[in-house]
């Protein structure tokens, strides 16, 4: 039993303060700087463990050096009988999740000034290269005086490291995955972005947005969903704050904001009297798509009228003395409309590519859907696994585009296919 000792001849280790599956958390007594510190300690089953001992020691290595008030500062690493540990700033609060579970959804006051220290700190680890990848609210400590902590940098990234290499496997929380960490790609800082915009949406509701039984269901979400709407539901929050969601979660990462930077510029002035009640990006779009549709439709009808009239103008008039002007003009006019008539109708409907179906490949292996697709002259370009134990590992689950949806022939299909979640990944959901 740890409590009650002294490590290192310098720290007296009071009492437990959080119990996670990687690692414990102990509230300390540092005997030469004379105040209490935090001090997470690797599990004793773990400390054998190359894997857990490297990432645990790279949470230290990557964030020692940052000196931010919205960051919890690292003040130094060591080994109490061959078990890891690091010597953290003691924050007297708790999680921002476990505040939410007290208080429920944030008023747009109090949901703003939290989310501008959170973007703070977010930016600073940012400027020194450092992609946090981990962001939930479980990661966050908040004070009694509601100053923003950020916590567990475990599975950071230096966004400038050589070494780096893209996995299949998801990093991070599923709740706040953005989606191109579930197709396995790299993170960046527009990943800790979308993060961002899940917290605050969770700040001003109360729950995340997208939920469901398994890993796999909610990383799906993520992929295909549209994020929901803070209007829908809570109709009185300002539309500026919907509009920042909007923008933060995008499914693609050059629609998101570029920057933590511009993300906060936006909650600076989120509250201000003319924008609460600006348009809301989401309808802004779908009057876009509309305009889009009604354009040709509109045409089409212009040059119905057009030749209406030019045919009535031709009953009217005695054809002997038809002006010679106004048959050439019409003459032009049908011999264009056959013209486009051929390139924009006939032409494409006679040497359209052949389309198949996205065959139902769900429950096979690898191989017999990569073999079932290749028989009807299809692609598997990418095989993408996600751990979770509600699918057969080394099933095909999913496809995208999805089964039974038309496409040309020689198209990729990207296969999801199940991994049996690893220990640490089992461990880290349970936090």
């Amino acid at each position: 039993m740890i409590i009650g000792t002294t490590i290192n001849s310098r720290y007296d280790i009071k009492m437990l303060i959080g119990d996670g599956g990687m690692a414990n958390v102990y509230l300390a007594y540092d005997r030469t700087l004379k105040r209490h510190v935090a001090i997470k300690m690797l599990r004793y089953e773990l400390s054998k463990d190359e894997r857990f001992i490297k990432r645990f020691k790279r949470e230290s290595s990557q964030v020692i050096n940052l000196d931010h008030p919205n960051i919890v500062h690292v003040y130094n690493v060591g080994d109490y009988k061959q078990q890891p540990f690091i010597v953290m700033e003691y924050v007297k609060g708790k999680t921002l999740k476990d505040y939410l579970r007290e208080n429920g959804a944030l008023s747009p006051e109090v949901a703003v000034h939290l989310m501008k220290q959170l973007a703070e700190g977010v930016l600073y680890a940012h400027e020194n290269n450092i992609i946090h990848r981990d962001l939930k609210t479980q990661n966050i400590m908040i004070t009694d005086d509601q100053i923003i902590k950020i916590t567990d940098f475990g599975i950071a990234l230096s966004s400038n490291e050589a070494d780096i290499t893209q996995t299949n496997t998801i990093m991070g929380s599923v709740h706040y995955l953005a989606p191109e960490l579930a197709r396995g790609n790299l993170a960046t800082e527009r990943s800790d972005i979308y993060a961002l915009g899940i917290i605050l949406f969770e700040l001003l509701t109360g729950d995340v947005p997208f939920k469901g039984e398994g890993a796999v269901n909610i990383a799906l979400q993520h992929l295909e969903t549209e994020m929901p709407s803070l209007k829908d539901v809570i109709p009185e929050l300002p539309n500026s704050l919907d509009n920042i969601i909007h923008r933060a979660t995008a499914k693609l990462p050059s629609e998101r904001y570029q920057s933590v930077e511009e993300l906060l510029c936006e909650l600076n002035s989120a509250l201000a009297s003319d924008r609460v009640d600006e348009p809301l990006q989401s309808e802004v779009i779908k009057e876009m798509e509309l305009e889009k549709t009604m354009v040709m439709p509109d045409l089409n009808k212009e040059v119905s009228e057009e030749m209406a009239k030019k045919k009535k103008t031709k009953k009217q008039k005695k054809f002997g003395v038809l002006n010679t002007a106004l048959l050439s003009a019409y003459t032009v006019f049908l011999l264009m409309a056959m013209f486009f008539y051929y390139i924009i109708i006939y032409e494409p409907s006679h040497y359209k590519a052949e389309e198949v179906r996205i065959p139902d490949v769900a429950s096979m292996t690898i191989d017999e859907a990569e073999s079932e697709l290749k028989s009807i002259g299809l692609k598997s370009a990418k095989v993408i696994y996600i751990e979770d134990s509600s699918y057969t590992e080394g099933d095909v689950f999913k496809t995208s585009p999805a089964i039974g949806t038309r496409v040309k022939v020689k198209s990729d299909v990207t296969l999801y296919v199940a991994k049996k979640p690893s220990r640490s990944t089992t461990s880290s959901s349970t936090q």
